[in-house]
């Protein structure tokens, strides 16, 4: 029987010069086809004869042409609902305190009541964890200090990880865990004792630009400037003999945008960033209640921030020695709210299934002294289905996801992220980047 073919519907054609750029959103494969090899992919009839077979067995090993016995879609989404249900890794975000000593106005936290972690409500935490690590059996856990500023209760912090790194011994998964902070609090000796007492191994920490942005954005609650000190901080634990990797997000509006030049050219004077230092950039989000009125004025739409970070962003990376060669990742599933191996604990002790829900009283799906999975509250959550039947039809969707699950809750529709509209442009910059290196070398 004749084996019949067909593209991989997760290709992506551009046409480029007298050729065509090819890349596959699932196994990232990116090349340039000359005339010959463009003739031949967009030529099915030449795919059936003899004279081709090498060149169709290139394509084939590629992924790019699949027989037709082969449902990609049909395995993606299988994939990803399996993901959804059956995890090896559990997942716990723990917020000690919602209190800051920032007032960055972009923050989504505004209006939400500081509250830290009472002691009684850790314990009542450490129970659920362990409840729940007894119940799931996980090979792996990952945990997460959010805030607030977690940093303001550094202890807490240090004996949650202690409590973790026990369990691991005890139960035999392994464990990892970072933190995200605002970096003024996280001096080298801080780092050092969070990465040997509590197990931390990475650090997010924002900057939003060179010293006079950055500092007209996160200052202080009292007014005071940041920058020099957060850049002091990293720069001290980039020298520390351990591996600590600090990622360094800039938030970014149409505020700061032309600033970025001069804030990557400063972090390339940093030691050791090719190793213990990444850094990325993402669009300042907010919505009316959470956010000043005048900030819907400056924000970026996901297809504006897409444009800039092709044209703009991924250039000053190359300049600048940074890793501009990113490609999107795929997931089966981009939000742990959806799924049961995730819970948020509130620094009052309620449960949680989004980030963007800490210290909302009113978005609790329980609390560390009554979680049930069985709560209507959870299952709203866990049952959602984040997937419209044009998501399941769009090529896009592994590295989509379908967009944010809560958005979709609030406005009835799926929001697309950004490479829906700018990943084609973003593939042709790339490409041009790397060749202007190929010329030069």
């Amino acid at each position: 029987m004749k084996t019949h073919y067909h593209k991989n519907f997760y290709n992506l054609e551009i046409p480029y010069k007298d050729g065509m750029l090819l890349y596959n959103i699932i196994n990232k494969n990116f090349v340039f086809l000359n005339k010959e090899y463009s003739d031949f992919y967009n030529d099915k009839q030449k795919w059936e004869m003899e004279q081709y077979s090498n060149m169709l067995k290139e394509f084939e090993d590629a992924g790019f042409i699949l027989k037709d016995s082969i449902d990609e879609k049909g395995l993606y989404l299988k994939n990803f609902y399996l993901s959804r249900w059956y995890s090896k890794k559990l997942l716990f975000t723990i917020v000690p305190t919602t209190s800051c000593n920032f007032r960055c106005p972009y923050c989504f936290e505004q209006g939400i009541k500081f509250k830290t972690m009472q002691d009684d409500v850790k314990e009542k935490a450490k129970s659920l964890i362990e409840e729940r690590i007894k119940t799931f059996k996980p090979e792996s856990v990952g945990v997460s200090f959010y805030g607030g500023e977690p940093l303001l209760e550094k202890d807490k912090i240090i004996d949650f990880g202690r409590f973790f790194k026990r369990l691991s011994m005890l139960h035999g998964f392994s464990y990892n865990a970072d933190i995200v902070t605002n970096g003024y609090l996280l001096t080298d000796k801080v780092a050092l004792s969070l990465y040997n007492d509590a197990g931390i191994k990475s650090a997010q920490i924002t900057v939003d630009g060179p010293e006079s942005i950055h500092d007209a954005r996160r200052f202080l609650a009292g007014g005071g400037k940041t920058f020099k000190r957060i850049i002091t901080n990293i720069r001290d634990i980039l020298t520390l003999s351990i591996d600590f990797v600090i990622r360094v997000r800039v938030n970014v509006d149409k505020t700061n945008i032309n600033y970025m030049d001069e804030l990557l050219k400063a972090l390339s004077t940093l030691p050791q960033r090719d190793k213990k230092l990444e850094v990325y950039f993402s669009p300042v989000t907010g919505e009316a209640d959470k956010t000043n009125a005048f900030m819907s004025d400056i924000l970026f739409s996901q297809e504006e921030f897409g444009r800039v970070y092709v044209h703009k962003i991924l250039p000053l990376l190359k300049k600048y020695g940074f890793d501009f060669e990113r490609y999107p990742e795929i997931a089966y599933v981009f939000c742990g709210g959806i799924t049961p191996y995730h819970i948020l604990i509130d620094s009052d002790g309620t449960i949680k299934k989004c980030y963007d829900l800490v210290g909302r009283e009113n978005e609790s799906v329980g609390d560390v002294e009554n979680y049930r999975e069985d709560d209507k509250r959870v299952l709203f959550w866990e049952l959602f289905d984040p997937l419209s039947e044009e998501c399941k039809n769009c090529k896009y969707l592994p590295v989509c996801g379908g967009g944010c699950p809560y958005k979709k809750m609030k406005e009835g529709k799926n929001v697309c992220e950004m490479w829906r509209y700018v990943l084609k442009d973003l593939l042709v910059k790339i490409y041009e980047l790397k060749e202007e290196d190929n010329e030069k070398g």
